[in-house]
């Protein structure tokens, strides 16, 4: 006879965030970085107060590439099939009016492009 017993713990000892999240040096400007290994880093220099905002933008873009939606390499990033070069300036920005996958990452998580607040 096979016994099954389940349990929900009521303060886990792990974290439930979408996928493993990291800090480093990322550079000026940059707050976060979803990899298509699954994990996301965080500017280490970013105040501990906005760390689930990014993580939260970051995790969009984890999404987008296990849907198969959104993917990149060292030159390019891969939107729906349509290649964008890094090279190109406004891409590099980042800005949601010109890269859609980021306009679906500020519009999720809610979070704003350029914000001041976060001061990295």
């Amino acid at each position: 006879m096979l016994l099954a017993v389940g349990f929900k713990l009521s303060n886990p000892p792990y974290k439930n965030e979408p996928a493993p999240v990291y800090q480093a040096d990322l550079g000026k400007g940059v707050l976060g970085q979803s990899n298509n290994n699954g994990t996301i880093i965080i500017n280490e220099k970013l105040d501990p107060k906005f760390h689930k905002e990014v993580i939260r933008h970051e995790a969009v873009h984890i999404d987008q590439m296990l849907r198969g939606d959104l993917d990149y390499d060292d030159n390019n990033i891969y939107w729906k099939g349509k290649k964008y070069s890094k090279n190109n300036p406004k891409i590099a920005m980042a800005s949601p009016s010109n890269s859609p996958w980021e306009k679906e990452a500020y519009n999720k998580s809610k979070t704003k492009y350029k914000d001041k607040k976060y001061n990295v």
